[in-house]
């Protein structure tokens, strides 16, 4: 097998598509590429975010990470949106700073502020 290029795709199963569309579209402003009844598809910048719906429970094995320019800023935008905040910021031994959020599911997103 011959070597494999980065990640092209991420699949999220959602319970509740419409409450998945405005928290990744509207509220994380990820761009919305195609959408039907049973999923959205999100550009990330550099893969693609498929948020399908299912039957899934949240997974404590998969956690999404989101870069930022600002730690701060960005959980006070969460705070401010009604967003549950999994862990508050904290600087980490590599020198970035790292938070946690939930999204509507209870599934966990990294948000990443690179030194």
């Amino acid at each position: 097998m011959s070597a494999v290029g980065p990640i092209e795709l991420i699949r999220l199963r959602v319970r509740n598509l419409d409450a998945a569309k405005k928290f990744y579209g509207d509220l994380l402003k990820l761009t919305l590429v195609a959408s039907d009844v049973q999923m959205a598809i999100f550009d990330t910048g550099q893969a693609k975010l498929v948020v399908e719906q299912g039957t899934a429970a949240p997974s404590s094995a998969i956690e999404l990470g989101f870069t930022v320019a600002s730690i701060e800023a960005a959980v006070a935008a969460a705070i401010a949106a009604d967003i549950k905040i999994l862990a508050p910021p904290a600087t980490e031994a590599w020198g970035g700073r790292v938070a946690a959020i939930a999204d509507p599911d209870g599934n966990r997103l990294s948000l990443i502020q690179y030194p």
